[in-house]
């Protein structure tokens, strides 16, 4: 198994699902370089670098 972070989304993105998950949402980050695979309760989002910051993020605006 890959080792496995925490990693906080920065923008808006659709999970495989068809769930929206807004910024500040803590993701499970699978993977290294510009492309990596993140998990939020079995859904998968494949995410770019640009969509994701790694560790926890609690001064991350969520859009409510």
């Amino acid at each position: 198994m890959a080792a496995q972070r925490l990693g906080t989304l920065l923008v808006p993105v659709l999970g495989l699902s068809g769930t929206s998950y807004p910024p500040g949402t803590t993701v499970t980050v699978r993977g290294r370089g510009a492309t990596v695979d993140a998990f939020i309760n079995g859904d998968w989002l494949p995410l770019s670098w640009w969509e994701f910051s790694d560790g926890l993020r609690e001064d991350i605006a969520v859009d409510r």
